[in-house]
């Protein structure tokens, strides 16, 4: 077997640089001088045959397609390392590391808190590092490394995103409570056209919530948008018009106090699943694949499909 021309501490300079893009930047935050670090990572360069950075005179770094394509690999290598580290030196002291865990924006309020208290309390020596965004952002941290796993929605999944359905989340209405509709058991996609609309402004989930209305041959006219779930509710809720969610609520009222009803549509609507996301590419650490089976159970004990 030959011999690796390269270690983990060049390794570590290269994910720092890489997600800095300044030579100064990274040596600051790695508590070293800027030419140790760029003579390790051209040294890394040289062992691996490839150009991992341009750099630019007056405008610090740029990542080569070749660095972008290693910079994955690199960060689950030394998650590797960590978990080899921990694993032989705390063999009596349970499950340890650090998660890099993603979750849709708008599923981050009623399902991280939860999930992480809970998990934690079990494994105490376990940390988090949490990012809540919209769908291609969680996906371009499954793919660069920079997430372990993902809570979101199987919209727009690539073959390269291992995702595991836990539960159908149907899509529902929400009106003002003073709407013509508001006493009706279930409404129409059609009753809803000529209303304004509330839209929840995420890629992906926008195109979602409008295409619903295809069936009936034409799309609902926005009024008002917004990235944020309690912003929308909080508009439908003031009168500005009606929306449509698919996360079960567990409260009518907005954090303002003011009330809205929720309404199921008497179509047979598409629903979306709920699951768990992570890198194909990638072999989970053991202990994001305890947590993963951790997330797999909450979830569907939670009984919200």
């Amino acid at each position: 077997m030959n011999p690796l021309h390269y270690s983990l501490r060049q390794l570590r300079y290269f994910v720092v640089t890489a997600e800095e893009l300044s030579f100064t930047a990274a040596a600051k935050r790695l508590h070293i001088s800027q030419p140790s670090i760029s003579t390790a990572l051209a040294d890394l360069e040289a062992a691996f045959g490839v150009q991992l950075f341009i750099r630019h005179h007056a405008s610090g770094l740029s990542l080569t397609q070749s660095g972008r394509d290693l910079l994955g690999s690199a960060r689950n290598l030394l998650k590797s390392a960590e978990e080899l580290q921990l694993a032989a030196t705390e063999l009596d002291e349970g499950m340890s590391g650090s998660i890099s865990l993603g979750c849709m924006v708008s599923l981050a309020p009623p399902l991280m808190p939860g999930i992480i208290s809970r998990f934690v309390a079990e494994h105490a020596a376990i940390s988090f590092q949490t990012t809540e965004a919209h769908q291609d952002t969680l996906l371009e941290g499954l793919h660069d490394g920079s997430l372990d796993i993902a809570l979101t929605y199987n919209l727009d999944i690539d073959d390269d995103i291992s995702f595991t359905p836990l539960v159908s989340l149907p899509p529902y209405a929400i009106l003002p409570k003073t709407h013509r509709l508001a006493g009706a058991r279930r409404v129409s996609l059609a009753q809803l056209l000529g209303e304004p609309y509330v839209m929840l402004d995420l890629p992906h989930s926008r195109e979602y919530f409008s295409s619903l209305f295809d069936a009936v041959g034409e799309r609902p006219v926005t009024a008002f948008r917004s990235s944020q779930p309690e912003v929308v509710r909080g508009m439908v809720a003031s009168g500005l018009g009606f929306s449509i969610l698919n996360f079960p609520l567990k409260s009518t009222r907005t954090v303002g106090g003011e009330e809205f009803v929720v309404k199921r549509f008497k179509e047979d609507v598409k629903a979306t699943t709920l699951g768990i996301a992570q890198s194909a590419a990638m072999k989970p650490r053991q202990v994001v694949h305890r947590f993963a089976a951790f997330c797999e159970t909450y979830i569907r004990k939670l009984r919200i499909g």
